[in-house]
């Protein structure tokens, strides 16, 4: 992670960060460059996958004048009454959500929106009629809110709620019987729940020593469907509903040790209903061309040194399988791809070339796909998950690497600039002298001479 941790962004950060974004550069490189977490510039970096730009317009709000009780009193009773998302809440009332949460809460358990702060009084005279106000605001609250709320409530979660709010009653001096009234519930059935109301807690302890043994067995990979299927084949019980077993996991802290979610929980569904116009796969596994130019694959791999991690960029021509452009660089970069592309005006770039590559982000930007439509070329993207559509390339990037630095014989640690020579040789000789047996155990640059 990174060690940069700001609390508030300025416009001239955000600006450096759209502006490498756009580049094509990742949460790694931004969050140094810019200087603000990595975890952060991880989930900007998602909503602006997504189409979602909201975060650059953004502003930091200040409130400095305090709202009298009574407008407190009167937005609180109208959120009660309405009962809006906070979200709606904060963009109606224009308060921080923090503030609104603790009007209600205080409105809630005091009756009043806001309570003095402070060390009581050495003389002993406390307020005691504003104390018994307020306890007076909250039996009154309790009657005519809370209570009737609950009235039809009896199943589930409706029981622990009722009882909940008929302790709280109880503390402030409301008759049991006033309470049982206003909820239309009859004496002896609160006191059957009352009578029973641990019973579920300790069946729910049950279970989750149950739960806690049967992950132990099954190396912690159990979620909770499949745990509830587990337990009742194993005669724990009867039937058991897998919510149940939900809420059991999340209470005691025993759900599966799963893989980390790599994307946010709604990008996918954002990125469909935000949706980017992309070509399909024109090549269509159709690997030959009649012509030099005609048709194109293009592909990005990294290549191991012992100062990390390089990034490889490489077209091939699909008529004789030589590679007419490349580029490495340290970082994987909108510009790298662009200016390999860039490269092939000088060898015959036009209107007929189709270029083909799979859909890593460099290549589904909006930029490239632009760049391309300026070059007047036209695009071809495999599809997703099926490295098959781009065969030719993949084949050349493995016999990059086994013919090289794979090799028993070749292996070491090597540099950024050891790395790129090896490189430089081996495409020099790949093209120049490695003989195909598709073009008739020719080399590229040999079947080209010959053919034209």
């Amino acid at each position: 992670m990174s060690s940069f941790i700001l609390s508030k962004i300025t416009d001239k950060q955000k600006k450096e960060f759209y502006k490498l974004y756009k580049q094509g550069f990742r949460a790694r490189y931004i969050s140094k460059a810019v200087g603000i977490n990595k975890r952060h510039a991880e989930r900007i970096i998602y909503s602006f996958d997504s189409g979602d730009f909201s975060w650059l317009e953004s502003r930091f709000r200040h409130y400095t004048k305090a709202a009298p009780e009574v407008e407190k009193l009167r937005i609180v009773q109208e959120m009660i009454s309405t009962n809006p998302s906070w979200a709606e809440a904060v963009s109606k009332y224009d308060f921080p959500e923090s503030v609104l949460v603790q009007w209600k809460r205080n409105y809630t358990e005091h009756g009043v929106c806001s309570r003095k702060r402070g060390r009581p009084r050495k003389d002993g005279s406390n307020d005691k009629r504003a104390e018994e106000t307020q306890r007076a605001g909250r039996r009154e609250y309790y009657l005519q809110n809370i209570l009737p709320r609950l009235r039809r409530e009896r199943a589930g979660s409706g029981k622990k709620k009722i009882l909940r709010a008929v302790g709280e009653c109880r503390k402030l001096g409301i008759p049991l019987g006033r309470c049982l009234e206003v909820l239309d519930l009859s004496p002896s059935t609160y006191h059957f729940w009352k009578r029973h109301e641990n019973d579920e807690r300790t069946a729910d302890v049950k279970l989750a020593e149950a739960i806690r043994l049967a992950q132990e067995q099954n190396n912690w990979a159990y979620g909770a469907k499949r745990m509830a299927k587990f337990l009742v084949a194993e005669g724990f019980a009867e039937k058991l509903n897998h919510k149940r077993v939900e809420r059991v996991m999340g209470e005691y802290d025993l759900h599966a040790m799963a893989r980390k979610r790599r994307y946010p929980k709604n990008y996918y569904l954002a990125m469909k209903e935000n949706p980017v116009e992309l070509p399909g796969n024109v090549l269509a596994r159709n690997f030959t061309a009649d012509e030099p130019m005609q048709k194109l694959v293009t592909d990005i791999t990294y290549l191991p040194t012992d100062e990390g991690w390089i990034y490889m960029a490489a077209v091939l021509d699909l008529w004789n399988r030589e590679i007419v452009s490349y580029r490495i660089d340290r970082h994987m970069s909108l510009d790298m791809v662009k200016d390999v592309v860039s490269r092939l005006k000088e060898r015959g770039l036009g209107k007929n070339t189709l270029i083909h590559s799979d859909m890593g982000w460099t290549y589904t930007h909006t930029s490239y796909v632009q760049h391309l439509k300026e070059l007047g070329v036209c695009q071809s993207m495999s599809r997703k998950g099926n490295c098959w559509d781009n065969a030719c390339m993949e084949n050349f990037f493995g016999h990059l690497k086994s013919e090289t630095f794979k090799q028993e014989r070749k292996k070491k640690a090597y540099t950024f600039d050891e790395m790129n020579r090896l490189v430089e040789d081996y495409i020099d000789w790949y093209n120049n002298d490695r003989i195909q047996k598709k073009l008739g155990y020719l080399s590229p640059v040999d079947y080209r001479k010959m053919v034209t």
